[in-house]
């Protein structure tokens, strides 16, 4: 084998690595395109000011903490829900502009990347259904989240309409306002059995 030889197999064998390399990095890429473009268009905002987007209006009137949650009516008094947490309860009123609808989604997205959903322990305590939110009627309601306390700083509550494709639907993203100081004053002042239906 002589040197031209060798030049050309190590060129192919490098050239080789750097396409293969790249391919992987496109390929560990592809799924966030994705998802981004299947991503609904967000409205933003803070807490107290209306969100409004094509099909429904949003405003985030409180935020409120619980180690616990009373539990759901039983004639034996269960105990309550609690948590390793904390269950951050975000209470809004939403209107929508042309059509009855629900807000499918809600989820709680922290710093680093992190997402909380709505919590799923919250149909054995007193959390109910959602509303179904009429034309030029705002109508309260609360949604619950269980995360870790150290969690809480800097969250933002993204609500939407969902459905089969998400690239079509209508979310708005709250900025709670929660910084470290309010999230240490939020750990602080959390309550037991929080009454969700009970509270105005």
């Amino acid at each position: 084998m002589n040197a031209r030889q060798v030049l050309l197999r190590g060129g192919a064998g490098i050239g080789g690595t750097v396409l293969l390399a790249g391919a992987m990095w496109l390929n560990s890429l592809l799924p966030e395109i994705r998802a981004a473009e299947l991503d609904p268009i967000r409205d933003g905002g803070t807490v107290g000011e209306e969100v409004r987007n094509r099909d429904f209006s949003v405003r985030v009137e409180k935020v409120e903490a619980a180690r616990s949650l009373a539990p759901g009516f039983s004639l034996r008094n269960p105990p309550p829900v609690g948590t390793d947490g904390i269950y951050l309860i975000v209470r809004l009123r939403a209107v929508s502009h042309r059509e009855p609808l629900q807000l499918r989604t809600a989820e709680l997205e922290t710093p680093g990347g992190y997402t909380f959903k709505q919590d799923p322990r919250t149909s054995s305590a007193s959390a109910g259904s959602q509303p179904t939110f009429q034309p030029m009627i705002w109508t309260r309601t609360a949604f619950v989240f269980e995360l870790p306390k150290e969690r809480l700083e800097g969250a933002h509550l993204i609500v939407g309409t969902g459905g089969l494709l998400p690239q079509l639907s209508a979310a708005a993203d709250i900025d709670l306002g929660i910084t470290g100081d309010r999230a240490d004053q939020l750990v602080r002042a959390a309550t037991e059995r929080y009454e969700i239906k009970d509270q105005p």
